[in-house]
């Protein structure tokens, strides 16, 4: 059973990953290099993202951790899209920045 501290947490990082793939899907499909490069930050961070959902529905050691990472990476996405002004871009870094100030009040 999943603590009520880490909802709101887990809430974020499921709209991240959300967003994240949407701006893969385009980003990576743009024929833009710098866009493509968007794309791959996306996916890290939604795959990061995953993982860190995973962890923290069973509670596990390792969520911490991974949490902690994975605001590294929303940090860094929300930094990478920050450059563009394509909505799936725009949507993409609000979710980030708003995952990484929720969930670093879970693992911090």
């Amino acid at each position: 059973m999943t603590t009520k501290a880490v909802v709101p947490c887990m809430d974020t990082t499921v709209r991240c990953i959300e967003a994240c793939e949407r701006c893969a899907a385009e980003c990576g499909t743009s024929g833009d290099r710098e866009r493509e490069k968007c794309a791959v930050l996306a996916r890290d961070c939604a795959d990061i993202a995953s993982l860190s959902l995973t962890l923290m529905s069973r509670q596990s050691r390792y969520a911490d951790a991974i949490c902690a990472a994975h605001e590294q990476a929303c940090l860094a996405c929300a930094e990478m899209c920050a450059k563009f002004k394509h909505a799936c871009c725009v949507e993409c870094m609000n979710a980030c920045r708003a995952c990484a100030k929720e969930c670093g009040t879970y693992h911090g």
